[in-house]
């Protein structure tokens, strides 16, 4: 009889416990996570405000900031996953839940779900559960703030050196007959999901083809 892995539930948390705390990598099926306050979080809930937002031309790339008044951090999302933060606007209370990741030392979200939450109820509720924040960081050790222009020029950026990476790592292990799933994903630094997402992306944007199943080659 085949064992069913069970899902890791989402902890309901803070943005700044996951910003303060500690990034652990795990391997195999073990879920990486945030270590803070003796608290694991892996898979994550959060309840926060849209303050930003970014979609790259060829909408194969998305970011959101999400602000609980704590602390921000950005949900990120490739290939078709880009859906569900389209209709997500500036301003809006919404309710994520998504898994921790880590690419160049940023930990953000991968969303399973996002939903607008606009009953002030709910929002109180998730307060009431949480209880008091954790306080803010001293001036010393606050983050600079970045110009909105220039976080957006940087994710820019950001989006066409994720695809570049899986490019270069496509071309890196192609014999002849393309690179196989499994080899780009030990390349590159990136989640399963996301790697599938960003080569969904490459595939419908033309950039890249399957000569078989699970194979790729660059289109040159």
């Amino acid at each position: 009889m085949v064992e069913l892995k069970q899902r890791t539930p989402a902890k309901r948390t803070w943005i700044a416990n996951i910003i303060h705390g500690a990034y652990h990598r795990s391997e195999g099926w073990n879920p990486s996570y945030v270590e803070y306050g003796g608290e694991k979080y892996s898979r994550i809930s959060v309840l926060s405000t849209v303050v930003n937002k970014f979609i790259s031309e060829d909408g194969n790339y998305g970011t959101i900031t999400l602000d609980d008044g704590t602390e921000t951090i950005r949900v990120k999302v490739f290939g078709p996953d880009v859906a569900k933060v389209k209709s997500v606007e500036l301003g809006q209370t919404v309710r994520c839940v998504g898994k921790l990741k880590q690419y160049s030392d940023e930990v953000y979200i991968y969303p399973e779900f996002i939903y607008v939450v606009d009953d002030p109820n709910w929002i109180l509720l998730h307060r009431l559960q949480l209880g008091e924040p954790v306080l803010a960081p001293s001036p010393e050790e606050a983050k600079p703030v970045v110009p909105e222009q220039v976080a957006m020029e940087q994710t820019k950026i950001e989006a066409q050196t994720v695809q570049a990476k899986v490019l270069t790592a496509i071309r890196k292990l192609d014999s002849g007959f393309g690179a196989s799933f499994d080899s780009i994903l030990k390349l590159i630094d990136l989640s399963e999901e996301e790697t599938k997402a960003i080569l969904t992306g490459l595939l419908k944007s033309g950039d890249v083809y399957e000569p078989k199943k699970g194979f790729y080659k660059v289109l040159e």
